[in-house]
């Protein structure tokens, strides 16, 4: 198959690339093609891509089979000013919408379109379990997915399978929030955040990567997906377990005041969320996850520096 991908240069869409391309033609599009290039394979193509408007890139989009739009600024990479939140949601909506309206333009339209989202979707729930029937959760990080994934009902209007995927917290020590997490162990300063009662739903970068493939190769799935574990832990037994893996006690906790001081709103809707999720679809489609448990999946893990 011919699959793009945007945001290929990601966290996990360079391990989604180097995976899909042992098997099939992957284009990345990406921003700085003479920077990345050597992030991937050869057998990649790399293209560059503007997600503001077509210059060109959307003529790789002709016979195309799948495209996996990963494309969005990093939540956590600035304090969500009004600005910040604006460049948040933009950046999901826009490219959406720039590849739309480049997918009309292609006379062979592909089959698949996939649209990443997150948990986010649901809101902080308490101890509600939360499948892909449950309604959307509020505050800005709700709005955005629900934005972001209202474009797939255009997608469907020109006869393509589409596909939303509500991504959890991605697990693995090379990149992503667990290093960051692991961060303060190193230091023997880690623990909860909170009161630590919040549910962490989280899924290790390899199982994230083969559900993306999953649901690319079959063809009879499409709507929405949890990227989930069937087993989310309480934030309080999340790093416990960490802690454990990385030999360090778990002393500390985070008061929920502080990070409400340190990083304002993305506090209460990132670290102090509590969002049970479940991947129901997933499951019921025939996916089998290799890393289930958080402790057995952080044991497997390589932790490299964090050591």
């Amino acid at each position: 198959m011919k699959i793009a991908v945007t945001g290929a240069t990601g966290f996990i869409g360079r391990a989604l690339c180097s995976e899909l391309c042992k098997e099939h033609n992957v284009i990345a599009l990406t921003r700085r093609p003479e920077k990345e290039a050597d992030v991937f394979e050869r057998k990649v193509d790399v293209i560059k891509w503007n997600a503001e408007r077509m210059d060109g890139w959307e003529k790789s989009l002709e016979g195309t089979d799948a495209i996996v739009n990963l494309a969005g600024s990093n939540l956590a990479s600035g304090r969500w000013s009004e600005k910040f939140k604006g460049d948040i949601l933009s950046s999901r909506v826009n490219s959406a919408r720039t590849l739309l309206e480049a997918v009309k333009k292609t006379k062979a339209k592909p089959r698949t379109f996939i649209i990443a989202s997150a948990t986010g979707f649901y809101g902080s729930r308490g101890d509600e379990e939360l499948d892909e029937e449950s309604a959307g959760g509020e505050g800005f990080l709700a709005e955005v997915c629900r934005k972001n994934e209202s474009i797939t009902e255009e997608f469907e209007e020109l006869g393509i399978r589409t596909i939303v995927i509500r991504t959890g917290v991605v697990l693995d020590f090379s990149g992503g929030a667990l290093p960051k997490m692991a961060m303060p162990f190193r230091f023997y300063l880690g623990g909860h955040w909170g009161g630590g009662r919040q549910w962490v739903s989280w899924i290790s970068l390899a199982d994230e990567i083969s559900a993306i493939r999953f649901l690319i190769e079959n063809d009879e799935l499409e709507g929405v997906f949890n990227l989930t574990s069937p087993e989310p832990v309480r934030n309080r037994d999340f790093f416990e377990i960490l802690a454990g893996r990385l030999k360090k006690p778990c002393l500390f906790a985070m008061p929920g005041f502080l990070l409400k001081l340190m990083f304002g709103q993305m506090a209460d809707e990132v670290f102090l969320a509590s969002q049970r999720v479940y991947p129901e679809r997933l499951l019921a489609g025939g996916f089998k996850f290799k890393d289930s448990g958080l402790k057995e999946t952080l044991e497997t893990m390589n932790i490299g520096r964090e050591e």
